[in-house]
């Protein structure tokens, strides 16, 4: 072989691995572009699902807190780039037998990752995804049964205290104690019972409301009222102390 041939083998082998590295470097870029997001998409969606169910574990051991008077509760949750929250924007107001209405806070606990929500409020949770979908999870106790022929509502209402919040990607734990539980009433007679909830959930209220017996008489966006006539009403309150860390 002569040296003009030795230099020519040796450009060819030399650009044989620049073309080799421009392809792999290439690919490598065509399957991040293309599998990234779509890996990234599924692990937050995984990550949704685990709070979910951590939101139902949640509803439980808020009742067990307000209705057995459990003193404390204590739910960890992993955040991974999200954050959870409590505050007390939402209010519910009854009246019934021609009496004053009653205003109640009801507060929600509520976690967001990305443009996706989960809410626990007055004992139900609720889930919600962009750009208006939402989904009563789980119903609240709040519910009508027939006794004897009586029909019979009751409304277990619970107010959460607290105004904490928590992001980033580390674990909160949430932190339920006991306030207090009282019964507001007990009906001797069936009575004219009115309901109001001022709530961002408000269209699954208003469904949930008419499912078990209510006529709605008033509903926007943000707030729906009903009505249940002939019924006899038993109503507690229980609150709720919440803690996030």
């Amino acid at each position: 072989m002569t040296r003009e041939d030795r230099r020519n083998a040796a450009v060819s082998e030399t650009l044989g691995y620049i073309l080799l590295f421009a392809i792999v470097t290439l690919s490598m870029g065509v399957i991040y572009a293309i599998g990234y997001p779509a890996l990234q998409s599924n692990m937050d969606a995984n990550i949704f699902e685990s709070a979910e169910q951590n939101f139902i574990v949640l509803q439980s051991n808020v009742e067990r807190v307000a209705f057995d008077q459990t003193p404390v509760k204590v739910l960890k949750v992993k955040l991974q780039s999200s954050s959870v929250s409590v505050g007390e924007d939402s209010f519910l107001t009854i009246a019934y037998g021609g009496g004053t209405p009653l205003l109640i806070q009801t507060g929600e606990i509520y976690f967001q990752k990305g443009n996706k929500i989960l809410s626990y409020e007055n004992g139900g949770v609720f889930k919600k995804y962009p750009p208006e979908s939402t989904v009563m999870v789980s119903k609240p106790p709040i519910y009508t049964t027939m006794i004897n022929n009586t029909n019979v509502t009751n409304i277990g209402l619970v107010s959460l205290n607290g105004k904490d919040q928590m992001s980033g990607k580390g674990i909160a734990t949430i932190t339920l104690q006991h306030n207090s539980s009282d019964i507001i009433n007990i009906s001797s007679a069936p009575t004219d019972v009115s309901v109001s909830v001022n709530s961002t959930h408000a269209p699954k209220w208003e469904e949930y409301l008419e499912e078990i017996g209510f006529s709605i008489t008033n509903s926007t966006s943000s707030s729906v009222s009903a009505q249940k006539n002939d019924t006899m009403l038993i109503l507690s309150r229980h609150v709720v102390d919440v803690d996030i860390s």
